[in-house]
């Protein structure tokens, strides 16, 4: 016997709502997990900036060689902490809305004319093709 259309909505919603209710408890999983990494996250930065900050003031009196020795902490990361503390807060370079690109100034993309040296003749011009330019182009109507 054929199933129903009925029938066959039916089993089709049942096999969706389970399907829906997995793909909810994913998403919702998935946030919730996102909201506790971004706040650890911002845990993680103000704890390394503090951490900085402390390195940066007892410098005077204990470097980070000795702080490595006597803490068992890489020196890598006690300079690492210490140096992120001094550095500014890096702000994106902003390009500002219609600004001429070339505005009178070579730069190293722009090609310049070259001025011959003093004292130095220009090369002539030469009128004779160069040697290897019948041959290539021989090669390259051959070619195509």
């Amino acid at each position: 016997m054929v199933t129903s259309d009925e029938e066959i909505a039916r089993r089709l919603e049942e096999r969706d709502s389970a399907r829906s209710a997995r793909r909810k408890q994913a998403a919702a999983v998935v946030g919730e997990l996102a909201r506790r990494h971004t706040e650890l996250a911002e845990q993680l930065a103000d704890l390394e900036r503090e951490l900085g900050e402390v390195l940066t003031a007892a410098g005077d009196v204990i470097g980070v060689p000795e702080l490595a020795d006597v803490t068992d902490i890489p020196a890598a990361d006690l300079t690492r902490w210490r140096d992120q503390a001094t550095k500014p807060a890096r702000g994106g370079k902003r390009k500002r809305p219609g600004a001429a690109k070339n505005n009178g100034i070579p730069s190293k993309d722009t090609p310049t004319a070259t001025v011959p040296r003093a004292g130095q003749p220009a090369a002539p011009a030469s009128s004779a093709p160069a040697a290897g330019s019948r041959a290539e182009a021989a090669v390259g109507a051959a070619s195509s």
